[in-house]
Formats: structure tokens, sequence, C-alpha cells
């Protein structure tokens, strides 16, 4: 759905003459990439009715989408913001949705008033409206609060100067789903903002270059919240106790993320260990801390973390968080790249050795999923520690690069870790994830246990599936000793994206496993 920006390099990457350089920083094609994963209604085509049926059509709700307008006629800008506002007016009945992404109203504000105008007239329910490109700090018509009917509302590249208004009725009553991208809005008018919107449920804030810097929430509805390559310094949940979810796709400087109160709490990532400092209930969760009750979550089911695991500091910071939350169900872990390795090395099985067990990994952590695993010691490691401490362990996924990069074939294969590629830590040339039908058997060479893997005796054996996998053959975790006799081995495929982060029917938006190989653990007599 998105459209390619057709203008000439120099003029996308150039600053502004008053000094804006958010093009260089966020460039169009990734809006472009975004605004193609709002959602749509498919039903939104241009339709040729013959005369006879006009009486039907007036009463027929309108879909507007301005992508049809341009592609249909090829107008020009002015004609094109004209034609869309003339749309809306003309129609005798209601709209039901208006999708307009590829417009600037920049030196059209009277089309651009007139247009909302004529939505709030016609009961409106389903906007998206965007101001391409140019200029992104447009003031949005004050018209747009009159939109009482809106259920859902996109709005990107303005500058919403919010009222504060609070004593008054809420303008947006039964407003659920709200998403602002690239949108100037100062910290005092979220407030207020939130206050009209009782029923809001999905709040997204999406590639903000000028953002307030604090972005606070206070809201007795909302179920996900959602920080998408945003600027801000701080992320203060305040009172949210319907927060279901919360999510953040981070760059830039290191920032606060503060949990006040968030009781229902469910899921939560990606959690960067090197840009979020996370505080729960007025407690700065430092690495390796006593973690008292006050301090943690019950109510978390899935944590996604981004971990660079030849740091101490983040690798303790990762087990504190287990500790945090105790009833976690699934741990998604991205291995970030190595930078340089801290003097407390984690390349040691005593290192994990000495943290210990924790509730979580004892009675709750059923799911482990590894992303961007590259069979490094320190990543073995960790794996390895997983399997010893999880004693309700049931599936062991690795994320896939590339899927078709997945095959299936038939028989029985066999697969060792040896010690030259655990001591050097790095790939082998197979870094294909393989599933087949049949029995899987591997070991694991002396060479190995150093690293937390098990004995050279120790059996893996795949049985009672259709299929079995494997990890090329430098690239497989170490098998250690888990608490369960048998877990199952899931490729899986990434589907981390701003849709499926704001979409509720999505039960994991990290990733989505795929078919099942059962794998029993045989222990050395």
């Amino acid at each position: 759905d998105g459209v390619a920006d057709d203008r000439p390099a120099a003029a996308q990457t150039a600053q502004d003459d008053d000094g804006r350089d958010h093009i260089s920083r966020l460039p169009d094609d990734l809006l472009s990439n975004i605004i193609s994963r709002l959602p749509t209604n498919e039903a939104a085509r241009t339709m040729v009715l013959s005369t006879r049926w006009r009486c039907v059509w007036a009463a027929t709700p309108l879909l507007v989408d301005d992508a049809h307008l341009r592609a249909a006629d090829g107008l020009c800008e002015l004609r094109a913001v004209r034609a869309v506002s003339r749309c809306v007016a003309a129609h005798p009945g209601p709209v039901l949705a208006a999708r307009v992404t590829r417009l600037s109203f920049d030196q059209h504000e009277y089309a651009l008033q007139q247009l909302i105008a004529n939505l709030a007239a016609r009961n409106i329910q389903d906007l998206i409206l965007f101001n391409r490109p140019w200029p992104l700090d447009l003031p949005l018509p004050g018209d747009i609060l009159s939109c009482a009917s809106l259920t859902r509302l996109y709005i990107g590249l303005w500058r919403w100067r919010f009222p504060d208004t609070t004593a008054n009725s809420p303008a947006f009553p039964n407003l659920q789903e709200l998403g602002l991208f690239h949108t100037i809005i100062e910290d005092r008018e979220v407030d207020p903002l939130l206050a009209h919107c009782p029923k809001l449920k999905i709040l997204s804030f999406a590639m903000a270059y000028s953002f307030p810097s604090c972005l606070r929430i206070r809201s007795r509805s909302l179920r996900i919240v959602v920080e998408w390559l945003c600027s801000v310094d701080e992320v203060i949940i305040e009172d949210a106790p319907c927060l279901e979810r919360l999510f953040f796709e981070s760059f830039a400087d290191r920032r606060p993320v503060k949990i006040v109160h968030a009781p229902r709490l469910e899921v939560l990532g990606f959690l960067d260990l090197q840009l979020h400092a996370l505080e729960i209930g007025g407690i700065v969760i430092r690495a390796g801390m006593n973690v008292r009750a006050s301090a943690m979550l019950p109510s978390l089911k899935i944590l996604a973390v981004k971990v660079q695991f030849s740091h101490a500091t983040e690798a303790k910071m990762l087990h504190t968080l287990l500790r945090c939350f105790p009833h976690l169900q699934t741990l998604h872990v991205m291995f970030q790249s190595i930078g340089s390795r801290s003097p407390d090395s984690v390349d040691r099985a005593d290192f994990w050795q000495s943290l210990g067990t924790c509730d979580c990994l004892e009675s709750h952590l059923e799911t482990l999923v590894l992303h961007g695993f590259q069979g490094l010691e320190c990543e073995q490691l960790f794996v390895s520690y997983i399997l010893e401490k999880g004693k309700v362990l049931k599936t062991l996924s690795v994320v896939c690069v590339d899927i078709e990069d997945v095959g299936v074939e038939e028989g029985p294969i066999s697969g060792s870790v040896d010690e030259s590629n655990v001591s050097s830590g790095g790939r082998s040339s197979g870094d294909d994830v393989v599933m087949e039908g049949g029995l899987m058997s591997g070991s694991v060479d002396e060479g190995d246990i150093s690293s937390g893997g098990s004995s050279s005796s120790d059996d893996v054996v795949t049985e009672g599936g259709p299929m079995s996998g494997s990890i090329g053959e430098a690239n497989a975790p170490s098998v250690g000793s888990s608490g369960n006799d048998m877990i199952y081995f899931c490729p899986a495929a990434s589907c981390w994206s701003f849709q499926n982060a704001i979409d509720l029917s999505v039960e994991d938006p990290f990733c989505v496993l795929l078919r099942q190989a059962r794998i029993t653990y045989v222990a050395a007599e």
C-alpha cells in the first residue's frame, strides 16, 4: 500500500530552511512502510452504478481512499485534494471510513477544513489522515474534535494543538484506537487527549521526531500502548489498570521506563537492555539486586528483551528481570551484535550457575524463543542454563532469518557440537534450519562440558511427530539436562511489526511458531 517517494535523493535528505533534520533520521520510505501496515478496509473500492441503483447508493455508507482517485484519474495535487473533499460533500449518506495518506494539504487549508467538517457531519467512524510529505507542523483543524462518532483515528505529519478542555464532555466518546505519526503534541496535551477518549483501547506513537520529553500514560481503558521509533526521553505508565501490552521499538539515547500501576500487564517488549532503564513500583531495577515483592509484576506472561551477552551486566540484568516476573511463560531473547567484552566475562559456565534459579524457571516458563542466535559460547551458556533450570520448559524455538531456508527432508540425521566450534564461538557453513521426518540424534563432545552442555553420552531423540528440527551443527545450542525430560523444538518466523503490535487478536506479536518436533533427553546412567 505504501507509495515510494519520487523526489530526488538530495531533496529527501536535505534539511528544511528552519533546520529540521527528521528527513535524514526518519526517511519517507520508512514512513510509507509503516503506513502500509495500517489496517485498511478492503471494501473501499471505486464502484460504478447504473441510474436505477442510485437511490440505493445514496443510502450506502461511503468508503473513501485517495489512492483510488489518484490512480484512476492521474490527478494533480490540488485537484486530488479538492476531489476528496467534494466526494465526501456530495454523498448524501453517511461516510463509514476515509483513508487519505498520499496528499499534501499545504496551501490547501480551506479544503482540509471543509473535508473534516463534512466528515464530522456524516458521522465518520474510521479515519486515517496523513499530510504527506510536507510540512510536518501544519495545524490540524479544530473541527477534528467534532468527529464524535470516530471509533478509529490515525493521523500523521500534523501539529495537533489539543485544547485543555477536560471540563467539557469527551470529544471522542467512542474512540477505541488512536495512532499519532510524526505528530507534534506537547506533554501537557497528552492528558487532556486521553481524558477525551474514555473508551480508548489502543494508543500508538510512531516516528515522532519532536515528541514530549515525557510520555505519561493515565487511562482507565487502555489495553495497548506502542512507542515506535520515537525520540521520547521517558515513558511513565502512571495509572493504567486495564493495560495488557506495552511495546517498544526504540532507538537513540537511553531512557527510563517506569511502570507505576499496571496490574494487568501481560506482554512487554522489546525491552532493550542498552536503552531502557526499567523501574517498577518506584523501584529502579538493577542487575543482581534482591527483588522485593513491590518490584514484581506477577501478571506478566510474555517478555521480549534485546541482550548483549558479552556484557556481564546485561546478562545479570536479564536474570534479574526473570525474578521480577515470577509467572512469566514465554521469553523472547534477541541476541545483540557483539561489541567490546566486559572484564567480568560471561564465557564461563560458573557465571550462570552462580546466579541460581528463580520462581518463573521453577514453575512457569514454558517457551524460550531465540532471535538472532549465532551459536557463540556466551549464547550457548545462556541456553544451557535455561534448559537446566527450566523445570517446566516445553518449547525451545529459534527464529529463522529467512523462512525459505527451512527445508523438509526424509530420514534420520545426526549432529554434534564439537570443541572447536564452542571455543571459537563462531559459525559453521551450515546456517540453515532443517526440518525432516524421522529420528534425530545428537551428541556433545567433552569440550562442550565446560560450556554448560551435557556429558558425551547424553542423546537427543526426536519422536512422535511428522518432522524434527535441528540447527546447523556449529550453531546448535548446547543441550543441558532440563528439569523436564521432554521439550519441543520449533523453528519460528519473526512477525514483529507495527501492525501486529496494535492487533489484540495476535497472541504473540514477536514470532510465529512453526510445526513442532518433540525432543526427548535421555540422561546417562
